[in-house]
């Protein structure tokens, strides 16, 4: 009869045992940052799921809702907008220990129709605050204009329309266009025209919103407001027809200075 040796026999019920032990860990996703979270498991798997997040861009006129060639009224006069566009930068959140999320490679152009921006991934957390700049800055524009030619390229698919260089005007993020009464018939005609296009680093503008967001649903998202008319403010569109920077820089300040009190948290 073959004996085994009593070291091997041993060996055999000691692996065996520890084999059966671990088996009866329990198994699955063990980042506490997860929605699925399983504060069971000792043992980690693929299966933990994170929320996604998206920004919400609320065009609005006042308290209507903001829609191109509709017909509003502001500083009495019938009015109405062809084009309204802008582009957002540097975007951050800021956790509350105040360590940042950055999306630096994000440069999203917002107007009607375009408004949400997917952040993509991020973890169960809180945010206190949402900072990001209404414009590129000049160098970053120019990198991005030099991808028109390539359809193929992410930021072309992210920003088919990007603001364009030029050597008059300098370079445009924010562009609004349309007409205004100003013949008193209550009609804006077509040789009633504003169009106004704001640009250069100078008029670069930092939005820093308070924001108090937990993240805890499968999908999240931030709602900003954005109020067109709060940009108008001070602006007379009987007489302000006009302003590619550089050619109405004083017209070009005064709107680019109403852009952090149009944005907000609703």
């Amino acid at each position: 009869m073959l004996r085994v040796p009593f070291i091997f026999l041993l060996f055999f019920c000691l692996s065996f045992l520890l084999n059966l032990t671990s088996c009866s860990k329990p198994i699955g996703c063990v980042d506490n940052r997860a929605i699925n979270y399983n504060p069971s498991a000792t043992v980690a798997d693929a299966s933990c799921i994170y929320p996604t997040l998206e920004i919400d861009f609320d065009l609005k006129l006042g308290n209507s809702d903001f829609e191109i060639n509709r017909i509003y009224n502001i500083g009495g006069h019938n009015t109405a907008f062809k084009v309204f566009q802008f582009y957002v930068s540097n975007l951050q959140l800021v956790r509350s220990d105040q360590t940042m999320v950055n999306y630096d490679s994000l440069y999203p152009l917002i107007k009607t129709g375009q408004t949400t921006v997917p952040l993509g991934e991020v973890y169960m957390e809180s945010y206190e605050h949402i900072q990001f700049k209404v414009g590129i800055e000049a160098t970053t524009n120019h990198q991005i204009a030099s991808y028109l030619n390539d359809p193929t390229h992410p930021l072309r698919l992210q920003s088919p329309d990007t603001m364009h260089f030029n050597t008059n005007d300098g370079y445009i993020f924010l562009r609004m266009e349309g007409r205004v009464d100003r013949n008193g018939d209550g009609i804006p005609n077509q040789n009633e025209a504003f169009d106004f296009r704001i640009g250069s680093d100078q008029l670069l503008k930092t939005i820093d919103l308070a924001l108090q967001k937990k993240i805890r649903k499968e999908v999240e998202s931030i709602t900003i407001a954005v109020d067109v008319a709060e940009l108008l403010k001070q602006v007379d569109l009987q007489t302000d027809q006009q302003t590619h920077t550089a050619n109405n820089l004083s017209l070009a300040t005064k709107i680019a200075n109403n852009i952090p009190s149009a944005i907000y948290i609703p």
